[in-house]
């Protein structure tokens, strides 16, 4: 039994873990922050507007908050994908998700997307990235 129980735990080790690593990173990188950012990107006029009526953030200026994010949610997912600096795209799609929550839009999806995005900053990218591949840093 101990035989059985260990096996599967070098398949979840070695195989699941990466793979829901990977499909994580894509999810959030993909389907949450870069579609926004792209949505932002084609009408860069209203996104300001938005900013400076509904997503005020209080720290900042309507137009660079705009820019700010737009570029957060356009460059962190790619690196969120690609598994490269990992921790580092992980990190700013958090603090970018909780200025959201904190200040402009109460949403508990948020804390789903912070605790994925926390995982990765503690994990990184995993087996299947390129901090793996080009750094050789699994960890």
């Amino acid at each position: 039994m101990i035989k059985l129980y260990d096996a599967f735990c070098n398949f979840c080790a070695t195989v699941v873990a990466p793979l829901a690593n990977l499909a994580a990173r894509i999810y959030l990188g993909w389907s949450i922050f870069f579609v926004s950012g792209l949505a932002k990107l084609d009408d860069f006029e209203e996104t300001v507007e938005l900013f400076d009526d509904d997503f005020a953030v209080p720290f900042l200026p309507a137009e660079p908050a705009a820019y700010l994010a737009t570029a957060g949610e356009l460059v962190l997912p790619i690196l969120l994908i690609a598994g490269l600096f990992t921790r580092i795209g992980a990190l700013g799609l958090l603090v970018m998700t909780a200025v959201i929550q904190i200040f402009v839009l109460q949403d508990p999806q948020h804390y789903l997307w912070m605790l994925v995005l926390g995982l990765l900053v503690g994990y990184g990218g995993g087996k299947l990235s390129l901090d793996n591949i080009v750094l050789g840093r699994a960890k």
